[in-house]
C-alpha cells in the first residue's frame, strides 16, 4: 500500500509478486487447484514486473522468479521459457534434464552453448548419447 500511496507503480508491482509468491507458498499441497492458480498468478505477476523494469538484472530476477513458480506446478515449457527470457541457460538446461525432458535440454545446448557452463554442458551431451544409442538399438 505505501509503495501505492507513493505512486510507485513498479515497486508496487513488485511487492504484489513476492507477496503472491508468499501466498501460493503457504497454501497445502493437498489444495491443488488452489496452488496452482496461486503460483500461476505469482509467475504472472514476476513477469509482469521483469517487462516494466529497465535494470537487466532486475528482469533477469523477475523472470528467475517466474520460472521458479511455474518449477512448483511443473509448467516445464513455461519454465523454460522464462529462463531463457532471463538468459540462464544452464539453469534451463539443469532444469529439464533433470525432469527427463533430455530432447528439450539438448536442444538448449545446441542453441546456446556458449552461455551454458560446460559441466552440464557435457553431462547432458554423454547422457544423450547413451540415451540415442540406446534407443537406437532397440529399434
Amino acid at each position: 500500500m505505501a509503495f501505492d500511496n507513493a505512486g510507485d507503480v513498479y515497486m508496487a508491482a513488485v511487492a504484489t509478486a513476492y507477496q503472491s509468491r508468499e501466498v501460493a507458498r503457504d497454501l497445502p499441497g493437498s489444495e491443488k487447484r488452489r496452488r496452482k492458480a496461486a503460483f500461476e498468478n505469482a509467475a504472472s505477476n514476476f513477469e509482469h514486473c521483469a517487462e516494466m523494469t529497465r535494470s537487466a538484472e532486475e528482469e533477469r530476477t523477475h523472470y528467475a522468479a517466474a520460472a521458479r513458480c511455474y518449477a512448483e506446478i511443473k509448467y516445464h515449457h513455461d519454465v523454460v521459457r522464462a529462463f531463457k527470457l532471463a538468459n540462464m541457460f544452464t539453469e534451463a538446461a539443469s532444469y529439464c534434464f533433470d525432469r527427463n525432458l533430455l530432447d528439450t535440454a539438448v536442444s538448449i545446448i545446441k542453441e546456446h552453448e556458449a552461455e551454458v557452463h560446460s559441466q552440464t554442458t557435457d553431462c547432458i551431451k554423454e547422457v544423450a548419447r547413451l540415451s540415442y544409442l540406446e534407443s537406437k538399438e532397440l529399434e
